[in-house]
């Protein structure tokens, strides 16, 4: 046997599951009918460290094999590598979706930063606004402060006036006031002095009438109080017996009262008993949502400290590269600046004085012109001079302009060169504000995670005590449920035994709501009859006093008028002196008032810009915090993309690694590497 050639076809000498027994029982299958029929078969003698790799020469292990069995271990091959090459195209299809999903999401990416960028210029724009808005709005406040300045001496001024002409008016008034009152009062004593002598006369008839009513009214009253004492005395008589039926009803009552008072305490035992359960599964199940929101809040702040750590770095880096560029720009303006005071310095020649000179000359020229007699050789002298100094003048001015152009195209660098460094600042602080943000979050962070997880151990513990807390109001409620129960069957049998004693108690009730009637009757009639009395004693002493008082009021009146009339001349010569004075300050307050009246209009229009003002500042800062906002929600929305990226990046790598061992496999024959 050991001289046998068989070809093996399936799994490695390693492997111990099904196609491993399948091969086991083939090559025994083909030993022995080796064997039997001792039929040859032809292989080429190789040799190979395994016996997986392919259809292989065992030759020299067992000698001459059948040739269909080489045939069939040929298809077994087959078909296995027909398997793995299926199972390569799925996954080389699944590696071509991955790298799809990966440029997808890192065009996204892409897309998130870029509108990252734009956000970022975004929040620059309106943050320049606001700081613009609010100049705008401390320049209108101090010109609203400078005309309430202005307002407020007007005011002073007015105040002033106000006060001279306030106490001349209350004078005058007081005056007006006091002559029409004496004026009124001298009528209404003439009218009054008439009045009362007709009215004296008709009060002394009415004295007569008055006295004779009261006589019969208290003859009436007389008469009811003494009805009243003896239905008084009957009716003592009907309570007292009313009072013993009462006190058995009572007693009755009080049992009935008590029992049922202390039902709704033993019924609020129970409800409270239930409440305690109810509440105590309540903390069972808040303690167990606590336990996992503690748990979760651990994992998302783990999460947040190690995406700052990370980030911090990558600030540091840009933030030193920046500082760099800041420093370069800055030997750059100084050098522009030397640049503008070296070109500044430079000497030209000064084309007004020279301007000067030639006017000199011209006016020596004319003078020489105009004596026929100079000599010629004098003009021709100052007529080289002149043409030589329109020289001077044209290079002079050339220079000037020359420079001048000079020093404008340095400014302009300058002010190219200022605005770059501007924007470098700008970004360092930005960096600068976003690293100190960080390392201010990280902190408090840090504090959350150990707060989170000593709330892991709390909520833990809680749990347990919420538990067993539970297990005791459940007790609880079922001794309350008992306690109500027994206290309601007391109830029912108290009210069962009322009807009879309350029967005898209605009867004398009734005796003496009857009894009380009649006292009633008596005792109502009776305030009237003494009202009619007191009406008619009243009535005689007002008539008595009425005749006393009008005979006074008459001699008073004849006094009062002699007077009035001596009143009413002096105040009218008062009101005369007054007005004389109040015409002319009353002309000034009008003219302070306009004055006042045109400032106001202007500060109220001031105002109004302010409010304005204070509307757009509103108005960019509810901006900046929707930029802000949408700039924080796009940061999130970064790193989201970019962990979605890299869970991509894993799926491909493993994909990438199951084609590499089935690639290896095929290699093989279809056995395992």
């Amino acid at each position: 046997m050991s001289s046998t050639q068989v070809a093996v076809v399936g799994s490695s000498v390693q492997g111990k599951r099904g196609p491993s027994r399948t091969l086991a029982a083939l090559v025994a299958s083909a030993a022995f009918g080796a064997m039997a029929f001792g039929a040859p078969a032809s292989a080429d003698t190789t040799t190979g460290g395994g016996i997986c790799n392919g259809v292989m020469n065992q030759k020299a292990h067992r000698g001459d094999v059948q040739p269909n069995l080489v045939k069939a271990a040929a298809r077994q091959n087959a078909a296995q590598i027909a398997t793995l090459v299926a199972e390569r195209t799925a996954l080389v299809t699944t590696q071509n979706s991955l790298t799809a999903q990966i440029t997808a999401a890192e065009k996204e990416m892409a897309a998130l930063d870029a509108e990252h960028a734009t956000l970022v210029g975004q929040i620059d724009t309106v943050t320049m606004s606001l700081t613009k808005l609010e100049s705008d709005k401390v320049t209108l406040t101090n010109a609203i402060a400078a005309a309430n300045t202005e307002l407020a001496i007007l005011q002073g001024q007015r105040t002033s006036l106000v006060d001279q002409i306030t106490p001349l008016q209350a004078q005058m008034t007081a005056a007006q006031s006091e002559l029409a009152g004496l004026e009124t009062q001298r009528d209404d004593a003439v009218s009054s002095l008439a009045t009362t002598e007709a009215d004296l006369a008709a009060a002394k008839v009415r004295f007569g009438e008055a006295t004779a009513a009261a006589t019969t009214a208290q003859n009436a009253v007389n008469a009811q109080v003494a009805a009243i004492g003896v239905a008084t005395t009957e009716l003592a008589g009907l309570v007292a017996e009313g009072d013993a039926a009462q006190a058995l009803v009572d007693a009755a009552k009080k049992s009935l009262a008590d029992a049922r008072l202390a039902l709704p305490g033993l019924e609020t035992a129970a409800k409270t008993a239930d409440a305690d359960a109810a509440a105590a599964t309540a903390a069972v199940v808040k303690a167990e949502e606590n336990l996992r929101l503690a748990e979760q809040s651990v994992t998302t702040f783990t999460q947040q400290i190690g995406t700052i750590e990370g980030r911090l770095p990558v600030l540091k880096t840009e933030i030193a590269g920046l500082q760099g560029d800041i420093t370069t720009k800055n030997a750059e303006i100084a050098a522009k600046q030397q640049e503008i005071a070296a070109a500044t310095a430079t000497p030209v020649a000064d084309a007004a004085a020279l301007r000067t000179q030639l006017g000199t000359l011209q006016a020596q020229l004319a003078a020489v012109n105009g004596n026929g007699t100079g000599p010629e050789r004098r003009r021709e002298e100052l007529r080289a001079q002149i043409t030589a100094m329109n020289a001077q003048i044209a290079a002079a001015e050339q220079q000037a302009a020359t420079k001048t152009a000079l020093i404008t195209a340095l400014n302009g660098d300058l002010t190219k060169l200022q605005g770059q460094l501007a924007t470098l600042n700008s970004q360092l602080s930005a960096k600068q504000q976003e690293s100190s943000n960080l390392q201010q979050q990280l902190p408090g962070l840090q504090t959350s995670l150990a707060a989170a997880n000593a709330q892991v151990i709390s909520a833990s513990e809680a749990l347990a005590d919420a538990q067993a807390a539970e297990t005791t109001a459940d007790t609880a409620l079922t001794d309350a449920n008992a306690a109500v129960t027994a206290k309601k069957a007391e109830i029912a049998a108290l009210e069962a035994s009322l009807p009879g004693l309350t029967d005898g108690l209605e009867a004398a009730k009734a005796a003496i709501s009857e009894k009380q009637g009649e006292l009633k009757t008596l005792e109502d009639a009776l305030p009237g009859l003494q009202a009619t009395l007191t009406a008619a004693n009243t009535a005689v002493t007002a008539e008595s006093a009425e005749v006393t008082r009008l005979d006074g009021e008459v001699t008073r009146l004849v006094a009062t008028l002699g007077a009035l009339n001596t009143s009413i001349t002096a105040a009218e010569a008062t009101i005369l002196a007054l007005q004389t004075q109040l015409t002319p300050l009353q002309a000034s307050l009008n003219t302070l008032n306009k004055q006042i009246t045109e400032k106001e209009a202007l500060l109220t229009t001031a105002k109004a810009d302010l409010s304005a003002f204070d509307a757009k500042i509103v108005s960019e800062s509810a901006t900046l915090r929707t930029l802000e906002s949408a700039k924080k929600v796009n940061r999130d929305a970064v790193a989201a993309q970019k962990a979605v990226v890299a869970g991509l990046q894993t799926q491909y790598a493993a994909v990438l690694d199951r084609i590499a061992a089935i690639d290896g496999t095929i290699a093989l024959g279809g056995c395992l590497a």
